[in-house]
């Protein structure tokens, strides 16, 4: 009997020095400024976004995650768990599931996170702007599903990828870069995105720098006049479109045939991807 009660008080005992190593419970501050209490190792995740789903499941806590969106299409596996929504949030759904930890978009899903707290769920916010923000908020979630390790690892990889492509283009002669979200009506990549901050770490210019922040409309003659040498797309019919129609074939990018496809998810979603997605720019560009 003395026995068994040892072996109980060690386990016991172990269970919570692992706790305390990972330092739980832990206070972290989020996107909206607020602070969250992280009680325990987080081991029933929702996720309120694709490009969240892809980093709980880049740090290695697939198994962990219980519910995504519709949109949660990367990795593959991640499809296959309960949906919890798609833009709008089935807040009933995300307490079926029972998380110990929701993981949203302090913007994108301000609506939901009212209604989850309200319901007594823990809701953890991020909204990186910047490739730097990512990173950072790649190790915070890191740290809060006691993956540390891994996400250090992430974010390694990315600064690798992202400073080569610098010391490969700084010596390129720069090209004028228009990256279109939309083809008719035009909808372009502006400033204060990811894609502006790719092609300016590319060492080239945004056709649409001095368009209003974001993924916005944009003046299909004033594109035309600033004369893009390359056009970037997500659809592979844009590519037909711009090589092909009257007013875009005068363009140095129809002429020269240099209209690309990247997928949109590389160069839109925060997540570790968005390396991948400015090499993939970069090679279009200077290859």
């Amino acid at each position: 009997m003395k026995r068994w009660l040892v072996v109980v008080s060690l386990v016991c005992l172990a269970a919570f020095s692992t706790a305390a190593q990972a330092g739980y419970p832990m206070k972290i501050k989020d996107a909206r400024g607020k602070m969250i209490t992280i009680k325990a190792k987080p081991m029933r995740i929702v996720s309120l976004t694709p490009s969240n789903t892809e980093i709980l499941y880049a740090l290695g806590v697939g198994n962990r995650v219980v519910g995504v969106t519709k949109y949660c299409n990367y990795p593959a596996t991640a499809a296959e768990k309960p949906k919890i929504g798609d833009m709008t949030i089935n807040a009933e759904a995300v307490v079926a599931l029972k998380p110990d930890l929701v993981v949203a978009h302090a913007f994108v899903n301000d609506t939901a996170i009212a209604q989850l707290e309200k319901l007594g769920l823990t809701v953890f916010t991020i909204d990186p702007k910047t490739l730097d923000q990512t990173e950072r908020d790649i190790r915070t979630l890191g740290k809060i599903t006691d993956r540390a390790a891994a996400a250090s690892s992430i974010v390694s990889k990315m600064q690798k990828k992202i400073s080569g492509v610098k010391f490969k283009c700084a010596k390129k002669k720069s090209k004028k870069v228009l990256v279109v979200i939309q083809s008719n009506p035009l909808w372009a990549a502006g400033p204060k995105t990811f894609v502006d901050e790719m092609i300016n770490i590319a060492h080239s210019n945004n056709v649409a720098k001095d368009a209003k922040p974001g993924f916005v409309t944009f003046s299909k003659e004033l594109a035309i006049s600033r004369n893009p040498d390359v056009i970037i797309v997500g659809l592979k019919q844009d590519i037909h479109f711009f090589l092909t129609d009257p007013t875009w074939k005068m363009t140095s990018a129809a002429k020269n045939k240099r209209v690309y496809m990247i997928d949109n998810d590389l160069l839109v979603r925060p997540g570790p991807r968005l390396a991948d997605g400015l090499e993939k720019l970069a090679k279009v560009l200077y290859d």
